[in-house]
């Protein structure tokens, strides 16, 4: 397992498999228990959600040596935010026009859990989700969490390999 954790990209993994689970746990308590609007609810959720992701990912996935900043924090809460709320909308929005859904409707109301629509918009937002995971580890990695070259450590060296 200590092996396993060596590598960026499974650290990448469990940080979002985590993340992505407690922005949905946030989103569901805020509706469901509190009575939340489903929008208001999905961008508090999101918004706690790229906070704690920001942590992870400068901690667990990058171990950054570099302090933790604002200016960082928001060129991390501008890209995720880009990819939660902008490119999962176009996909989802995608699916819809492509499949020819009605699901759009069911954001608000999805009904029954067996429910078609329900269905399908979870198939249209976990592509969504592994789409903009792609565009986030890409822009962290290259972007937000960039090492110098003095901060290059044999492991990651060894980690590329």
């Amino acid at each position: 397992m200590k092996k396993l954790l060596q590598h960026e990209k499974v650290r990448f993994v469990i940080a979002g498999v985590g993340n992505t689970l407690l922005d949905f746990l946030i989103l569901n308590i805020l509706v469901f228990i509190f009575g939340f609007y489903a929008l208001v609810g999905n961008i508090l959720s999101v918004t706690i959600g790229i906070t704690v992701s920001y942590f992870l990912n400068h901690y667990f996935v990058f171990q950054s040596k570099k302090q933790i900043n604002l200016r960082a924090y928001l060129l991390f809460f501008c890209v995720t935010g880009f990819s939660s709320l902008v490119i999962q909308s176009l996909i989802i929005f995608g699916f819809e026009v492509l499949f020819r859904s009605s699901f759009g409707h069911s954001l608000f109301m999805i009904g029954s859990l067996y429910d078609h629509a329900a269905l399908q918009l979870n198939i249209a937002k976990a592509t969504a989700v592994l789409l903009g995971m792609v565009w986030n580890f890409t822009l962290y990695k290259h972007v937000i969490f960039r090492k110098k070259a003095d901060e290059i450590t044999a492991l990651d060296i060894e980690a590329e390999l």
